[in-house]
């Protein structure tokens, strides 16, 4: 147990070096977050650990005292009136994590996000590191044997900051400060200096740098973490020869970058009816241009974009149609990924108005059972997408005269093997290769001499059209080559995606 003298010398012992007294819990091994907040909490934490007289604040000023620490309680008193940056955290833990809450506040607020609990992530110049360990020697070379704590013992920079400003960010906004959540409050901090002062490390021992040897590597690559603290071990016998021990103030601040606020993304699931032959799945656009106003995709999401808000919104479908092909029946499955929402709590109703906005917008498509779902559940639209059935309607001209004998053929084919090689009409994005596709049932009837209608259930990835006119010979068997004509299609429809969709 480490006894109250070893704290006061621990305290002797940094005081002089310009390090912060959130610094020096930080190498008394503290870790109750508490004793890092207010300056209450700070100048408490001391008194106790120091044995020294507790005194009492009055009970008014102690429940409405102010959140955070004044430069007094943060930097040695001798040094308050020549403030300098604390040579351990680089004055990341002095006035300037007490001014980022008030940053951070505003920056959340002004994001426009719903959120009911938060994560802080932090990106620290990893100097930090490497003065920490340096601080940890100096320690161990001046109070010896009655310095116990161990480096690992030591909180970072980054928590002491994350317990600061998080606990009292919770506390403003009535939210939950979690080490896990959706809504991701980042921040980008970063030094001058770190390669100046990693770069004896580097020329000491560069294998343990092994990012150097990328080309065009960045400083951020190649001074990881990971690459500063081996190299410390590999040169701590000599460590004192390297650096100035111990570390002196820096003569720099660190810069903070902005302040980013985002959210995991929210996903809804849903179906979609296409009632128009003019209008494309996803915006359709050749050398630069746009061949259509609009698509189904953009009637959906533009709707969405301005309920929820989002920095963008992805759509995705269990397969497409073409242009001039109706999806009918139960409509397609797809899926929203929402990017960063700003609002997530969305009632059944609130989906329900979504719904019939956009419904009300178009008469070419038409969206129902529209729901919040999760990520995993994305996962069956993708899941054995060639084993999924699929119903077609399809209107045909043949060349030669039909019969009954003809319709009846074909109302006997059952799992009807063909080859497709990719059509020529999609060349210009698939690769060029043969699938075999099935046919697992034809229903013909009769429209005339010449014209027929005809019903196919089959595998999800089947061309149709092609199984119609045979593509120049291109998909075998085809429906001219059964009916030993020539045949071509005039209207296709989709009636049924066999899936249950939405999952909920």
């Amino acid at each position: 147990m480490v006894k109250s003298s070893d704290f006061q010398a621990i305290k002797e012992c940094l005081e002089p070096l310009n390090v912060c007294n959130r610094c020096i819990l930080r190498f008394f091994g503290m870790k109750e977050y508490t004793s890092y907040v207010t300056k209450s909490s700070i100048k408490k934490t001391f008194q106790q650990l120091l044995d020294e007289k507790i005194c009492e604040l009055p009970a008014a000023k102690h429940e409405t005292e102010d959140l955070v620490a004044s430069e007094e309680e943060i930097c040695p008193p001798h040094k308050k009136h020549h403030f300098l940056p604390c040579a351990a955290c680089l004055g990341i833990l002095q006035e300037s994590c007490d001014d980022m809450l008030a940053k951070v506040e505003e920056a959340s607020a002004k994001s426009g996000h719903e959120f009911d609990d938060f994560v802080l992530q932090l990106s620290f110049p990893v100097v930090l590191d490497l003065r920490d360990r340096l601080f940890h020697l100096y320690l161990q070379e001046q109070l010896k044997d009655s310095y116990t704590i161990l480096c690992s013992e030591i909180p970072s920079v980054k928590d002491v900051w994350k317990w600061v400003i998080g606990s009292q960010l919770g506390k403003i906004t009535k939210t939950d400060f979690t080490p896990c959540s959706n809504f991701q409050i980042s921040l980008l901090v970063t030094y001058p200096d770190t390669a100046k002062e990693c770069f004896k490390l580097f020329q000491k021992c560069p294998e343990a740098f092994p990012n150097r040897k990328k080309r065009k590597a960045t400083e951020e690559e190649i001074y990881t973490r990971a690459a500063i603290l081996k190299a410390v071990e590999l040169v701590s016998s000599e460590i004192n020869s390297l650096f100035t021990f111990p570390p002196s103030p820096p003569d720099k601040t660190c810069i903070f970058h902005d302040i980013l606020c985002t959210r995991s993304p929210l996903y809804l699931g849903g179906r979609y009816n296409k009632y128009s032959r003019e209008l494309s799945q996803t915006p359709w656009i050749v050398d630069g241009e746009r061949r259509m106003d609009s698509s189904v995709n953009e009637l959906i999401t533009d709707v969405v974009q301005r309920r929820i808000c989002a920095d963008k919104i992805v759509f995705s479908a269990s397969g497409r149609e073409d242009v001039d092909v109706k999806m009918l029946g139960n409509g397609r499955p797809f899926v929203l990924e929402i990017l960063n929402p700003r609002r997530i709590k969305l009632s059944d109703a609130e989906m329900k108005d979504i719904e019939n906005e956009i419904n009300a917008s178009t008469d070419s498509i038409a969206v129902k059972d529209l729901q919040i779902i999760t990520k995993q559940d994305t996962l069956l639209l993708k899941e054995g997408e060639e084993q999924k059935r699929k119903t077609y309607s399809a209107i045909c001209i043949v060349k030669k005269t039909l019969s009954q004998n003809d319709i009846d053929k074909l109302l006997l084919l059952k799992d009807l093997k063909i080859q497709q090689k990719t059509p020529i009409r999609v060349l210009h994005r698939r690769n060029l290769a043969t699938r075999e596709r099935l046919l697992h049932s034809i229903d013909a009837k009769l429209l005339d001499s010449h014209l027929l209608h005809l019903k196919l259930e089959t595998q999800a990835g089947t061309y149709v059209k092609e199984f119609v006119h045979g593509d120049f010979g291109r998909t075998l068997p085809n429906l001219g080559m059964l009916l030993d004509t020539e045949a071509d299609i005039l209207e296709l429809d989709v009636e049924c995606i066999h899936l249950d969709w939405p999952p909920k």
